[in-house]
C-alpha cells in the first residue's frame, strides 16, 4: 500500500509504463487512432490520472518498481475538469480533443452498478517486459487482503474481454455487461466474490 505520494519522478515512470502497457487499450485505441501518438497521449494523460490518483487512492506497487495497481471508490468518477487543472498545459494543447473522446467514452460507464462502499481497481498495469510473472495477480491479491477485511466491497471495469478470464481466475464475476455502439468497445462490470 502506498506509504507515502508518488514522486514527480515516479508519476512520470509509471506513466511512460502505462504507455507501453496501454498503447491497445480499446478506449484510447479509440480516442487516438494513431499509435505512436497514442503512446505520447498515454503517457500525458495517465501522468494526470495518476496525479489525481496520489491525492484519493489507494496505491500499491511492485517492490522493483514492475508494476502498479490502483484502487478509488467506484463513485469517485474523473471527468473533464480533473485534467483542466493538470499543470502541463502542452498535454491541454495538444491532446485536449483525445482527452474529451476518452472522457465521452469513459463516461457510459455507469458506476451505480457499483455499491457506495465499493472499491474499484482503476488501473493496474504492469511493464510489458515483465507481463506473464503474475506481477498484476499479486498487486491485486494485495489489494483483497487488505480491503475486504475492512469491509469494503471490490469490483472493477475491463472493456478488453481478454482481460474478463484473468480477473475470473482471482475471483471476480462478472455483473453486467454493455456494448458501446459508437465506439465500438464493451465494457464488462465485475464484482470480487472470492476465490
Amino acid at each position: 500500500m502506498k506509504k507515502r505520494p508518488l514522486t514527480r519522478k515516479e508519476l512520470k515512470y509509471y506513466a511512460r509504463m502505462a504507455a507501453e502497457a496501454y498503447v491497445n487499450d480499446p478506449v484510447h485505441s479509440y480516442a487516438t487512432k494513431n499509435e505512436k501518438i497514442r503512446k505520447k497521449y498515454v503517457y500525458h494523460f495517465m501522468i494526470e490520472r495518476l496525479t489525481t490518483s496520489n491525492r484519493e487512492d489507494i496505491i500499491y506497487q511492485d517492490e522493483e518498481k514492475r508494476g502498479i495497481c490502483i484502487w478509488r471508490r467506484a463513485h469517485n468518477e474523473y471527468d473533464i475538469f480533473d485534467f483542466l487543472m493538470c499543470p502541463n498545459y502542452i498535454f491541454l494543447a495538444l491532446y485536449l480533443p483525445n482527452t474529451i473522446k476518452t472522457l465521452m467514452a469513459y463516461g457510459h460507464l455507469d458506476v451505480k452498478v457499483f455499491p457506495e462502499d465499493c472499491y474499484i481497481i482503476s488501473p493496474v498495469f504492469v511493464d510489458p517486459m515483465h507481463q506473464g510473472k503474475g506481477i498484476a495477480t499479486e498487486l491485486i491479491r494485495k489489494g483483497i487482503a487488505d480491503l475486504v477485511p475492512q469491509g469494503y466491497k471490490l469490483g472493477l471495469e475491463a472493456q478488453n474481454p481478454e482481460n474478463v478470464k484473468f480477473y475470473e481466475k482471482l475471483g471476480f464475476r462478472v455483473i453486467k455487461h454493455d456494448h458501446w455502439k459508437r465506439e465500438n468497445i464493451d465494457n464488462y462490470y465485475m464484482m470480487y466474490e472470492g476465490e
